[in-house]
């Protein structure tokens, strides 16, 4: 009887003088990839807010970044926060929304 078989029917079978139940087997197989698969989202996620940040700050002063999630998160800012926001940080955010600078941008990482 063939061990594809044996796992086909969720029978036992011997391997190095210890028996073993296929469904344990498979059910421990899940477990492990769903177990990786939660750990390489996580991972990702973690990438992402990395990678997020670390663009931020290519283009942001701290204060700016600060700044800029508070208009992203809807929070109120002071007017001096408003002044330097409109000043500074709305005309990179503006640039940034640019499609065609961004298209451009891209093309340039092409090379």
């Amino acid at each position: 009887m063939s061990l594809v078989y044996v796992l086909a029917q969720n029978g036992h079978f011997d391997l190095c003088g210890t028996q073993f139940q296929t469904a344990r087997l498979k059910g421990m197989f899940d477990l492990y990839f769903e177990k990786e698969s939660g750990k390489s989202k996580q991972r990702n996620a973690k990438y992402a807010e990395l990678s997020l940040e670390f663009a931020l700050s290519q283009l942001f002063s701290p204060k700016q970044k600060e700044l800029f999630k508070k208009k992203l998160d809807g929070q109120s800012l002071s007017k001096t926060e408003k002044e330097y926001y409109s000043r500074a940080v709305k005309k990179k955010v503006a640039s940034l929304a640019n499609p065609e600078l961004h298209r451009l941008a891209q093309k340039l990482m092409q090379y």
